[in-house]
Parts: structure tokens; sequence; C-alpha cells
């Protein structure tokens, strides 16, 4: 009898067993197999600190909102309205690069088609039926913050644009990102449902972004690139809007973003000695210089 007992325990749980794979299989039908084959660390582990509010000394800026904090510690360092939700433009393009990347390899080729050629405004000229590499397209992407690469990115990395923005948005669940959400690859202002996200999100997206793909630093840091005609595609001669880079010593990109909702936005990366500095600027009027004055009063505020 107790052999036979424990043979119909053994039955029960196999039979459990069993019928929880049916069943994932079942739901796993319902889950995208990009994202089921996504290349992922996991969970992102870093975050903010807990601002400490002393910020008497610190410039007065015209952004709606701003974060800059130190990557390594945690460390924040200016804060303003960083939790609020706000148009963000170009720089959802973060979020695009990071999909991609996560997916492709930098000498992936991408094929343009007539409706990403079409794109407008910031683009790169590109032709219908070109063919590029994710590394000449990134470079229009952080350099001129082309829209048409964008678009080539989020068609040609799963086969389908609406995929690709879900993508997005399962990343930003992912990260931790609770006040953001991507209406499409470019950050262009829709008729309705546009993107949003906050300075606090886009400091978190930006961070894993470096620290998971290291070489997107180096693309966002090149002032001027040119990239001579192939027998896939023209020529393209870039030069940088991140003019940061040749006027504050130690910025190294990272990425900036307008329309006329979101106003001047900007992810700036900044290195001096053993620190890193990462800046967030939404709805600014001049986002330059209050970059320059915010970043001397965060590395002031390192010493």
């Amino acid at each position: 009898m107790k052999k036979v007992a424990i043979f119909s325990a053994v039955l029960v749980v196999l039979l459990f067993v069993l019928l929880n794979i049916f069943f994932n299989k079942e739901k796993a039908g319902l889950v995208s197999p990009f994202l089921q084959q996504e290349k992922v660390l996991g969970i992102n582990q870093w975050f903010p600190k807990q601002p400490d509010g002393n910020y008497s000394s610190a410039p007065d800026i015209s952004a709606e909102a701003a974060l800059f904090v130190e990557t390594k510690s945690g460390q924040v360092l200016f804060v303003k309205n960083f939790n609020k939700r706000l148009p963000v433009a170009s720089l959802v393009k973060v979020m695009t690069v990071l999909i991609v990347l996560e997916h492709k390899d930098l000498d992936s080729e991408f094929i343009v088609s007539q409706r990403a050629a079409d794109t407008e405004p910031d683009k790169m000229l590109l032709i219908a039926g070109e063919k590029l590499t994710l590394k000449e397209l990134l470079s229009g992407i952080f350099l001129i913050s082309a829209n048409d690469a964008a678009e080539v990115l989020a068609e040609g990395t799963t086969g389908d644009r609406e995929e690709f923005i879900r993508l997005m948005n399962k990343k930003a669940e992912q990260l931790g990102m609770k006040n953001t959400h991507f209406a499409n690859p470019t950050g262009l202002d829709e008729d309705s449902n546009n993107s949003y996200s906050t300075a606090y999100d886009l400091a978190v997206l930006t961070r894993y972004l470096i620290r998971r793909f290291p070489e997107v630093a180096e693309i966002s840091k090149s002032e001027h690139v040119y990239l001579p005609q192939t027998e896939n595609h023209q020529d393209y001669d870039m030069y940088s809007g991140i003019n940061l880079l040749t006027t504050y010593p130690g910025v190294v990109g990272f990425k900036t973003g307008y329309t006329p909702e979101a106003g001047l936005t900007l992810v700036t990366l900044a290195r001096k000695s053993d620190y890193e500095v990462l800046g967030v600027l939404l709805g600014s009027e001049d986002r330059r210089d209050e970059a320059r004055e915010l970043l001397d009063y965060s590395f002031d505020k390192l010493k």
C-alpha cells in the first residue's frame, strides 16, 4: 500500500508539471518572439539616490525639469521637477537605440523603406532602397537626430514597427521607468497619444544604455562623421548638434531633442577625474548654457 501511495503521489506531481508546461506554452504564444529571445542581463539595479534638497547655490534655469546625477555613486547633484511627465522630443531615440542594440550587431544591415525616407524633419536624407549598417545609422541618430534613421531601425529590427514600439514600452517597464510612454521611435509629436517621460526616467535609461553598450558613447562624442559612397548607399557628411562637445571640456555626448511641444531637451554626459555626471534637461529655453552652468555646479559639488 505504501508503494502504491508513493507511486500515486509521483503521478500527481508529473501531471501537475505537464499541465504547467502546457499552459505556459499557450501563454508563450501571446508573447513576442523578440521578447522571448531578448538579450537581457537582468532587471535594472541602478537608480539615483534620494535628493538632499540642498540647491540654494544652484543656477536658476528655465528648464521645466532637470536631473544631474553622478552615475557611479548615484548621488543626485541637482533636481527640478524630476518626476514631472513631459514631452521629451528626440530623447525618445535613446530607447530606440537600446532596443535595436539588444537585438542587432553594429554591422547588421538595414534597408531604407520609402516610408522611412519620407520622414521629416531632421534627417540623413536617406534614399529608399539604400542599405546601411546599424553603426552608420546610429551616427545619423546621435549627430543629427535623424528621424529617417530611427524609422529604418524601427521597421528593420523586428519587421514590424508597431511591435518595435511595444518593445520600447516593455523595456521601459522592465527598467522601472514608471512615468514613461513611447508613441513612436522618433519623439516627433503625434496628433494624440504623444510620448512622454521624466528627467528621472531618462537618467535611468541613459545610464543603463551606456553601461550595457559603451560603444554608443563613442559614437555620440563624435564631432564629425563622413560616410563615403559605397555600392549600397550615397555619401553622408554629418556634424554633431551637441555643441557642448567643443565648448565644455569633459563632455562626451549624449543626445539633443526639440519639438514645439517639448521645447529644447538634452541628455548630456561629462567625465572629469573619476567622476561621470549625467544630466537631463526638459523644456529648456537655453539648454547649452543651462547645461554648462549645471555641469560646473555639479562638478564643484563633487570636490
